[in-house]
């Protein structure tokens, strides 16, 4: 095991003290959403999914005990990783394979784990046992759901939607109850292969780019449940939402299409070389970053103009910032191709690439404990992850703890839990 032990020593001492604040003050609560319940008791839920969510409440888990989840699609097990310990301590064993990413559902209680391959299964974990307590099917009636992947959680109500981004026929948003944790409608668009969908702030909208041609963005009205709009974007891929709420953001090939959320508008295509990649925006929307997979970089938008302001070069597949909660001037960039072994320290103040670390092959998602001194890197084309200490406020001394964290080959998603024990002390 390639592992660094004085950086483990640290970490259990930093444990230590951490464990001293209690999350439970922070005036977020955990527990799982009910069918019913007000906007106010849904909005006082903790939300803790950073992936298509705006909203992350890293203050309310801040002090708590966790664990990284890591979903190994290909094995089919979920890997529990002890981030003190910087090991494995066990797998959860998901009865089939495509578990590609994990997904924390407000309050807390209780991940699904989405599906990458052409299948429409999906499975719920308990967080206060640690099990898989349910497996279920996606589809519904005549249509028939492909690789649920990406899931967007709304803001107001019980309510989270997903795609279907390996379906080259058909464009299914699916609906699904945070309560009940089951589908409950299947909405059609005229766009193929939804991948990103995501509600607006007041959950009047859903917003979702398309893999699949006709690639682009499709707009849902969640009152009525009709497709207001679809609008074509050549090598439209992901997308992605300002924490505002005012822009959503599609990459395609050459252009980040910036639409308005209130009018549904093209707002303006903002040329870029390569593109394609995932976006992440600093919280106060002032920037956003978009991967250049084929520029092998990162783009750099200033959000005040709409204009490209840099390109930082980073390495081959460049995909996505993934930001630091408790120092999110700097964030790790996955540099997500095959043979790609590296992520990038980004500094978003100076916008400048200030270090490359070395992972296993193909490094793809990425998330950090909430006092963000350890980061999990999850590598597809190894069957071990990585663990990297990232507690100094130097990056220059943010360094691999360990390369051989126990996963499965394809291991994609990655998400940090409280444990068992400390949910217990929260629950409502």
């Amino acid at each position: 095991m390639k592992f660094n032990s004085r950086i483990v020593a640290g970490a259990s001492a930093l444990a230590l003290c951490l464990t001293a604040g209690n999350a439970a003050g922070m005036g977020k609560k955990f527990g799982a959403p009910t069918e019913g319940m007000s906007v106010e008791e849904y909005q006082s839920l903790v939300f803790l999914d950073p992936q298509n969510t705006v909203r992350m409440d890293w203050d309310a888990v801040r002090g708590m005990e966790g664990y990284f989840l890591i979903d190994n699609q290909g094995e089919p097990t979920v890997s529990v990783v002890d981030y003190h310990k910087g090991e494995t301590i066990r797998k959860l064993d998901m009865g089939e394979t495509g578990n590609h990413h994990l997904w924390v559902i407000p309050g807390a209680r209780y991940v699904w784990s989405s599906q990458r391959y052409e299948s429409d299964t999906f499975w719920t974990i308990d967080l206060a046992t640690m099990e898989v307590v349910d497996k279920f099917p996606l589809s519904m009636g005549d249509k028939k759901i492909i690789a649920p992947l990406h899931i967007g959680f709304a803001y107001t109500q019980p309510l989270a939607v997903v795609g279907n981004i390996l379906d080259k026929e058909n464009g299914y948003l699916t609906l699904m109850s945070t309560a009940t944790r089951r589908p409950v409608e299947v909405i059609e668009i005229s766009c193929h292969g939804a991948r990103d969908a995501m509600f607006t702030l007041d959950d009047s909208k859903i917003f979702t780019s398309c893999q699949q041609e006709p690639r682009g963005m499709a707009v849902v009205d969640v009152a009525s449940r009709n497709e207001i709009k679809m609008v074509e974007i050549p090598g439209g891929r992901a997308g992605a939402m300002t924490p505002d709420g005012k822009y959503f953001m599609v990459a395609g090939k050459g252009v980040i299409a910036v639409f308005d959320t209130e009018t549904t508008e093209l707002v303006k295509n903002i040329e870029v070389p390569g593109g394609g990649g995932n976006i992440t925006c600093l919280a106060d929307s002032s920037k956003c970053y978009g991967g250049l997979r084929k520029a092998e970089a990162v783009a750099v938008l200033d959000m005040s103009d709409l204009t490209l302001a840099k390109v930082i070069e980073t390495g081959p597949d460049a995909n996505r910032l993934y930001l630091n909660p408790a120092n999110p001037r700097y964030g790790l960039f996955a540099n997500e191709g095959g043979k790609s072994d590296i992520v990038t320290i980004i500094d978003t103040q100076e916008d400048v690439a200030v270090k490359n670390i070395f992972t296993g092959l193909g490094p793809h998602n990425i998330a950090y404990n909430p006092e963000g001194t350890r980061a999990a890197v999850t590598t597809k084309k190894e069957p071990v992850a990585t663990l990297i200490d990232t507690s100094s406020a130097d990056p220059m001394d943010w360094d691999v703890v360990t390369t051989d964290l126990a996963a499965g080959i394809q291991n994609n998603g990655v998400r940090w839990v409280p444990r068992p024990e400390a949910l217990a002390k929260v629950l409502n």
